[in-house]
Parts: structure tokens; sequence; C-alpha cells
């Protein structure tokens, strides 16, 4: 094979490298907040996010980071109608072995929940199914054929049920091994810089072999 067909394919490689991101073992939170809708089905709270600790005090006023801290004690209600849709800065989930997101609910009052995916950071979703009370309800992306990234995901409250009413949302998880990370464009300006300086030293190689021959 010629230096310039080794360079083109190892150029191929590395475009590769960077268009299909490879798996990794890790656990992301959605940390991030998308948007937020308060129904005003509980009249109680009608604007703004309302919640608490559990155990601990609720219902309160709350902030939203009690739906991204990762923290099962921390959460946000979200009462009919009310939705909360979050994103994550971490990564993002593809379908993988097995379940591939989870939504983590305290309490234990019949709260439900229909939990929505979408791959364009909220401006579509698909509906992936019904998260339940007191429990970290697990979903399978490959169970309703979705094949995209999911980079945001919509929680929306379905009753009022509860000391603090709504659907108490602590966290939402993608589950390990089904976490895509994108190569850093730093790792790939450094292989791409080692290919060309080899390519520079193989021609300077062969510019003194034919001098001295």
């Amino acid at each position: 094979m010629t230096l310039k067909k080794s360079l083109l394919s190892c150029a191929l490689a590395l475009s590769a490298i960077s268009a299909v991101p490879s798996a990794q073992a890790a656990i992301i939170v959605a940390d991030t907040v998308i948007e937020f809708f308060n129904s005003g089905a509980n009249p109680a709270f009608p604007v703004g996010p309302y919640g608490g600790t559990f155990p601990g005090s609720f219902p309160v006023v709350v902030p939203l980071s009690y739906a991204t801290d990762g923290d099962p004690t921390t959460f946000v209600s979200l009462p009919r109608g009310s939705f909360l849709t979050l994103g994550f800065t971490g990564g993002f989930v593809f379908d993988g072995p097995g379940l591939d997101l989870f939504v983590s609910e305290v309490g234990g009052n019949d709260e439900l929940a229909e939990v929505y995916v979408s791959s364009d950071f909220g401006t579509t979703f698909t509906l992936l199914g019904t998260a339940t009370t007191a429990t970290v309800s697990g979903f399978d992306l490959g169970a309703i054929g979705f094949t995209g990234q999911v980079n945001a995901v919509k929680i929306v409250g379905l009753d009022n049920l509860g000391a603090s009413p709504g659907f108490d949302l602590a966290f939402v998880q993608g589950l390990e091994g089904s976490v895509v990370r994108v190569p850093e464009p730093g790792s790939l300006a450094l292989a791409l810089a080692g290919m060309f300086g080899v390519a520079g030293l193989a021609r300077r190689r062969g510019a003194l072999s034919r001098g001295s021959a």
C-alpha cells in the first residue's frame, strides 16, 4: 500500500471515529432543565415548582434542581398536566442491552407520569411509557423501536394524588452501558497531527534513500 493510500485510510478511520461515538460504561443524570410548565392543577401552587424532601417537609416551593441533582430524597411534584423536560450535559442515551432509562418517584400514593424521549433536544417527542409510584421505573428504548440518541426526557404528571399532589420526580438517569460519548476534539487533533508527522518523516527518509542510492 502506498503512503498516500495509507494516509487516506487513516483519515477515513479518524472520520469514522468522530462520526460514530464509542460506547462507555457510565451512568449519567439528566442534569439540566430544558422546559418546565405548571398546569395550575394544584390551586395551592398555581405557578412555579413545588415539592420537597422525603422524608422531610412537603409540599413547599422548591428549585427545579431538586429533579436534576440525582438525590433520591429531593423531588419536584408534577400535578396533572404539568411537565418537566430535562436534558443531559454529560452525554446522551441510546438503546443498549436491557433497560436504558430510569425515572425515580418518591412517596407511595399511586402517582403516575408519562415519559417521553427526544433526540432533537425537546423539539419533538415519542411516548416511551408510564412511570409508576414509589419506585425507580426502568424503560427499554428498544421496546418502542426507538433508535435515536436520547438527549431530552419529558415527564408529564397524570394525577393530583399524594400529600404533595402529583408525580414526585426525584431524578432521571441513563443506565450504565447505554451512554455514548463523542471523542474530544483535542484527541482527534492530536491523532491527525501524529499521522501527518509520520507522513513527513516517511517522505524525508524516502528522499534520503534516493539521494544515497
